[in-house]
């Protein structure tokens, strides 16, 4: 179906080409219509990919784009296949080569590891670990080397040797093989081993001829010119001992083994096979060593047992400088001790030259270090310590043992005699902070078992000197030692010593390190005993009472702090209050039981727990107390706070046997005082049961007969009762009761059955009475109590 849009022309007045010009003679309908449809799509885009032509008006078509004619197309595509003709070759023969020449130019090679083995004069075999890389990606190539690689070092050619074909992909290409290395010039090479083996660093320089194999093409003939940079030995200065030891005595000194570790940091590799040294260490030649199978490859450590003899030792510097190089050693002081090359067999048995030459120009040093730090003198051992502070030196306390024991054990299984010690120097270490150091320590050769290596020191009196930011730590540390029932502390130091050995008399300068684990005092834990309890005196401020304190010092201290003031609280009949303070003109305790001298102030604000205190004391009872520091319990500064913890609970007993106070009472009654105004006068028999002077002030007694009420005694009549003495008050009055009940009760019980009492016989009677007391002298000079007595 075909149609026309309206006022269209005609095929022929439409189209201003001829019949065999115009391409579209039999589609004009199709192409008018697909016009009209592409009009009716415009508003979806789609019309652009039907129309050929298109229209600025309904009267004129465009023309349809040159590039796309037929014409323009095949004479492209000719032109393109005359130029490619002649260009490819061009490419190919002239370009090719150039941009294959530039591109290994640019390319970089790097020696990972080239080991030499079975070295000869003239030739050895050398395994070798390569990347080619720098090479753009987008080519893939085989790369053949087709001469011998020389290998050239400061401009001499040292070498040559073959490798394989190298595949080059993704950028990179890896060589690994084994090949023969030839050498050119054995005075060139023995040159480049001693440099290689002495310097940081060096240079090699590769040239050959290579043919690469490219994008389907092979380019002969190129130029290969590669300089590698890589790394020496230093003169082997990354050396670590793995171990140093003698094992036994020989007929000229001592069998010696040391066990290295040297690194490489070079990527080239060579087996040596046996190696001789002749170690020295400052003007000290100290014998030969050799170790066997030595092989050091590319990259890797090389670990070498040195063995040979560390010869005796005569002239007095030489034994000195052997002393200091073992003394280092103990110490883990590093010591640079050298070894000069002597010899170098690589299969044990030839040598080559250029291999014996590199080796006798080098001289390696041996940093002497143990691997891990020695504890020469183990298990110390501290008998006993006695620690002395006083206020004019808080932070040089005086301390001094007599026995300090240690075993001392060198690391070497050779004989030794330790013939003097001296210059012992000690660092307390607490928590791990240095607290002080002790440089008295004297070596106590009558007491050492020299034959099993125990030894042991004395310390005589000296100044323990604690360090100036070590304050808290030392505290601290005292604390722990009075409070805790366990303690503890390190002990660092050394010794100078003097030990006959098959090399020689050496002095050595030992170190120590030890952990001491001991009991502390156990304040925190223990109650003292309380004992001898005796009032000897009294102020108006406070009673006196001298007390025996035990305490038990399960630890190795002996403590002298000087004087100390304790609180002391206890409870009396329910009340609880202050008693006062626990003086100690003298707080020196000693390992086991120690018994102190003590005085204690008896004062408290609390009048109720006064009277029931010392009412209970006077009859021999027994009170739970507890003792406390405080800041204020001694004037000792590094002391307050050791003190201020300090707090135990103990008992303190009263009077005991509980004395009789009030020994006996006298009356004169007559029958007018009995049954006229009932006053009975009498007077109390006392007894001062105090090491001081009694004052009795006051007398309030309540009297009961058969536990009927008798009468009362109030006197106010004070009278002095001197030390241990038993006195008769002034005559006080019992007043009876003036009530006809009682005076029914005289007449009717009491008279009947005590008719002797008008004349001086003696009846019992119950009193309970509240005496008013003044201990330490009168009202005005003493303490000031009440005393409930039954």
């Amino acid at each position: 179906m075909s149609f026309s849009p309206k006022g269209s022309l005609n095929e022929k007045e439409l189209l201003p080409y001829t019949d065999e010009e115009t391409e579209y003679l039999s589609v004009l309908a199709d192409e008018q219509e697909q016009h009209v449809l592409s009009k009716e799509f415009d508003e979806f885009g789609d019309n652009e990919s039907f129309e050929e032509y298109t229209y600025e008006s309904p009267d004129k078509l465009h023309r349809k784009p040159f590039y796309r004619r037929k014409k323009v197309i095949i004479t492209c595509a000719i032109g393109t296949v005359i130029f490619l003709a002649v260009f490819l070759p061009i490419f190919i023969v002239f370009i090719l080569p150039k941009i294959a020449q530039l591109l290994l130019n640019s390319a970089s090679m790097e020696i990972i590891q080239l080991n030499m083995t079975n070295p000869g004069e003239t030739a050895m075999t050398v395994s070798v670990a390569a990347q080619v890389g720098g090479i753009p990606k987008i080519f893939s190539a085989d790369m053949e080397f087709t001469e011998e690689i020389l290998v050239h070092w400061q401009g001499l050619t040292i070498g040559s040797m073959n490798l394989d074909p190298v595949h080059v992909k993704g950028g990179k290409g890896d060589i690994l093989q084994a090949t023969g290395f030839t050498i050119a010039n054995t005075t060139a090479f023995a040159a480049f081993v001693k440099d290689m083996l002495a310097s940081d660093g060096f240079a090699w320089t590769l040239t050959s001829k290579a043919t690469l194999k490219t994008l389907g093409q092979t380019i002969k003939n190129l130029e290969v010119n590669k300089v590698l940079n890589m790394n020496g030995l230093s003169n082997f200065s990354n050396m670590k001992i793995l171990s140093f030891d003698l094992p036994s005595d020989a007929p000229d000194g001592a069998l010696l083994s040391i066990q290295v570790s040297i690194a490489n940091p070079s990527p080239i590799g060579m087996s040596l096979g046996t190696i001789t040294l002749d170690m020295n260490f400052e003007t000290a030649y100290l014998g030969r060593v050799v170790a066997k199978n030595a092989t050091l490859i590319g990259g890797q450590p090389m670990i070498l047992t040195l063995e040979g003899t560390l010869l005796r030792q005569t002239d007095p510097v030489h034994l000195q400088e052997l002393s200091l190089l073992m003394s280092n050693y103990l110490g883990s002081i590093v010591t640079l001790a050298t070894a000069q090359g002597v010899s170098v067999f690589p299969d044990g048995v030839n040598a080559v030259s250029w291999l014996t030459s590199a080796i006798l120009a080098t001289t390696m040093t041996v940093p002497l270090l143990a691997p891990e730090p020695l504890n020469v003198i183990q298990g110390l051992d501290i008998k006993d310590m006695s620690l002395a502070i006083g206020p004019e030196a808080p932070w040089a306390p005086t301390t001094s043992s007599n026995a300090v024991s240690a075993v001392f054990k060198l690391p070497f299984n050779i004989s030794i005699n330790i013939t003097e010690l001296a210059n012992t120097t000690m660092t307390l270490i607490y928590k791990g902070t240095p607290l002080a150091n002790l440089t008295s320590a004297v070596w106590n050769q009558t007491a050492s078992d020299m034959k099993n290596n125990n030894i042991v020191f004395t310390l005589p009196p000296s100044l323990l000197s604690v360090v100036d930011n070590a304050h808290d730590a030392f505290q601290a540390f005292l604390t722990e030692v009075v409070q805790n029932t366990s303690s503890g502390f390190d002990i660092t130091g050394s010794a100078d010593s003097v030990v006959t050995t098959s090399m020689g008399i050496v002095r050595l300068k030992v170190p120590f390190s030890s952990t001491i684990t001991l009991n502390g005092i156990g304040f925190a834990s223990s109650s003292p005993t309380i004992s001898n309890v005796t009032v000897t005196g009294g102020s108006t401020e406070y009673i006196t009472l001298s007390v025996n304190v035990g305490i038990n010092n399960p630890s190795i201290f002996s403590v002298d702090a000087g004087p100390v003031t304790l609180q002391m609280s206890g409870t009396a009949e329910g009340l609880s209050g202050v008693m006062g303070e626990a003086v100690l003109p003298s707080f020196k305790l000693t390992p086991g039981l120690t018994n102190l001298m003590a005085e204690v102030h008896f004062h408290t604000s609390d009048t109720a727990f006064r009277d029931a205190f010392f009412s209970q004391f006077v009859l021999g009872a027994t009170f739970d107390c507890v003792i406390t520091g405080n800041d204020q319990s001694t004037n000792i500064v590094s002391m307050v706070p050791v003190l201020e913890a300090v707090s135990m609970k103990t008992k303190v007993s009263g009077m005991i046997p509980a004395p009789r106070l009030i020994a006996s009472g006298n009356g004169a009654p007559n029958i007018g005082s009995v049954l006229g105004n009932r006053q009975i006068p009498l007077s109390f028999t006392i007894t001062n049961p105090l090491q001081t002077a009694l004052s009795i002030n006051t007398i309030n007694s309540q009297v009961s007969w058969r536990q009927n009420v008798f009468g009362t005694v109030l006197a106010d009549n004070p009278f002095l009762i001197p030390v241990g003495e038993t006195l008769a008050s002034p005559t006080m009055v019992l007043q009876a009761p003036m009530t006809l009940q009682f005076g029914i009760f005289l007449v009717s019980t009491f008279l009947p059955a005590n008719l002797g009492v008008l004349t001086g016989t003696i009846v019992d009677v119950d009193t309970i009475s509240t005496i008013g007391i003044t201990v330490g002298g009168s009202a005005n000079v003493g303490y000031v109590s009440n005393i409930n007595y039954t």
